[in-house]
């Protein structure tokens, strides 16, 4: 199984540019290593699916170092195949907007983004929590659900990176915001196991509500999913590595952000999980 990059010298050179990976370790690589040996829980029931819902959604409110609330409006939980599926749902109902600086996959699908003040009304809005481009809570995020209050504009949260984040504090209650999904990709070294899951306000059928009730989700991935948070915290990246992050901040002349991964060097992002691998037996 490919792993994260590690740096052969701690140097500028290993600073990520280009694409940032996000950060795995060897304590992941050896959960990895238990998948591959089958050493995780043999049940391939559809109790599965159960369990991961109730255990992802309580492992992801046991973190102490985010806040995420307003949760008691959403009215539906479905398992999602990481937020790459949480997004392509939301473009198979029709067009949508995202903001300039946003993940580069709006990017490739040919949508390159609009301004606060520019956005279409009635177009649903996908924006990431935190910001890819800045690893942050985008700074304009009030005006931003304003003026989707505004317009008509439903907001749909792609809190992809909220589990490698620390000092994320959201309100998820804001009536414009009607989706969010988290996945585990980011926060467990999981990008090679997409699992996560998608809070909706509205219950309407898609493509993601038929595979949740017909148990069309493989089950393979849930179960790997489980056997991830059972045996990691949920602020486990950034109290096992976040002095090392700071240090190479520190080292590198880099502006810290939320996520573990992602410093800002003159303010554009830089990956560093490649630095942080150097560390890690230093």
């Amino acid at each position: 199984m490919e792993r994260i990059r590690r740096a052969t010298a701690y140097t500028a050179d290993w600073l990520e540019t280009d694409r940032p990976q996000p950060l795995s370790d060897l304590t992941i690589e050896q959960l990895q290593q238990d998948v591959l040996s089958g050493k995780i829980d043999k049940d391939i029931t559809d109790q599965v699916y159960i369990n991961f819902k109730h255990e992802m959604t309580k492992w992801l409110f046991s973190s102490k170092l985010n806040t995420l609330s307003g949760f008691e409006f959403f009215n539906r939980v479905d398992i999602i195949n990481g937020c790459t599926q949480f997004i392509d749902s939301n473009y198979m109902k029709g067009p949508v907007q995202v903001l300039q600086g946003d993940y580069k996959y709006h990017h490739r699908l040919g949508n390159w983004g609009r301004t606060l003040g520019g956005l279409t009304p009635k177009i649903p809005l996908v924006i990431a929590v935190p910001f890819p481009s800045t690893g942050a809570i985008h700074t304009q995020m009030g005006d931003i659900l304003d003026e989707a209050q505004d317009k008509g504009i439903s907001v749909h949260v792609d809190g992809a990176w909220l589990t490698c984040c620390r000092g994320i504090n959201f309100d998820l209650s804001h009536p414009s915001i009607k989706s969010v999904g988290i996945s585990l990709s980011k926060g467990l070294g999981l990008g090679w196991n997409r699992i996560g899951l998608r809070w909706t306000k509205e219950t309407k059928t898609d493509s993601i509500t038929i595979m949740n009730d017909f148990d069309m989700n493989l089950r393979a991935t849930a179960m790997i999913g489980l056997h991830f948070i059972r045996n990691l915290p949920a602020d486990y990246l950034w109290n096992t590595h976040g002095d090392k992050y700071y240090k190479i901040c520190k080292d590198f002349n880099l502006t810290p952000t939320n996520s573990i991964y992602l410093a800002l060097r003159n303010g554009q992002p830089v990956g560093v999980s490649p630095l942080i691998r150097y560390l890690e037996n230093d």
